[in-house]
């Protein structure tokens, strides 16, 4: 039987995905009701974001209802999006990264956008190892286990690269995050 914490470890994270989720989404209403700005924007990285958030939501409720093959597949699923999330950040040529802009990075400072590629590296190997870990856990069949190994994924990679690299940009003037 699953412990009751580590369902309501899960539970949470998926109310964390779901807030992070909307900031990522997030559109600025008018008086009128109707999107203000943002309209018709499409940003590659939300999409990817809320593919793998779709993909962890199959996992724990793969893993709630003891389908673990489910799991294991959604699991060998997130292993392949970590690396489109590099693709998106850091493309081949940077000059053509509107990320960086955004950002206000300089696409021509190679010093800066190198260091951030293998800080980056660092994280997109921890979801590769941890989000591998819930699919061997899924494959033993150990559904108490799937489920440790699955909040160990969301703690160690996902906030703590969202509390690194995006959580910051909701302090800087003009934000648009929540109640801004």
């Amino acid at each position: 039987m699953i412990k009751m914490k580590y369902v309501v470890f899960g539970v949470l994270a998926l109310i964390m995905l779901g807030i992070g989720n909307s900031m990522f989404t997030h559109k600025a209403m008018g008086s009128s009701g109707k999107a203000a700005e943002h309209e018709g924007v499409i940003e590659p990285t939300q999409e990817l974001m809320k593919d793998i958030e779709k993909r962890l939501t199959n996992m724990l409720s793969g893993i709630l209802e003891n389908n673990l093959k489910y799991v294991a597949n959604e699991a060998g699923a997130v292993v392949d999006q970590s690396y489109k999330i590099s693709e998106f950040f850091f493309p081949f040529d940077p000059k053509k990264n509107e990320w960086f802009e955004r950002a206000g990075i300089d696409p021509k400072d190679a010093g800066k956008i190198t260091k951030l590629r293998e800080e980056f590296a660092l994280f997109q190997s921890g979801i590769v190892y941890k989000a591998l870990n819930v699919r061997k856990m899924a494959m033993e069949g150990s559904q108490e286990e799937t489920l440790k190994a699955f909040a160990d994924l969301i703690e160690k990679t996902c906030f703590a690269c969202h509390k690194k690299n995006r959580d910051w940009l909701f302090d800087q003037p003009g934000s648009h995050g929540p109640g801004r």
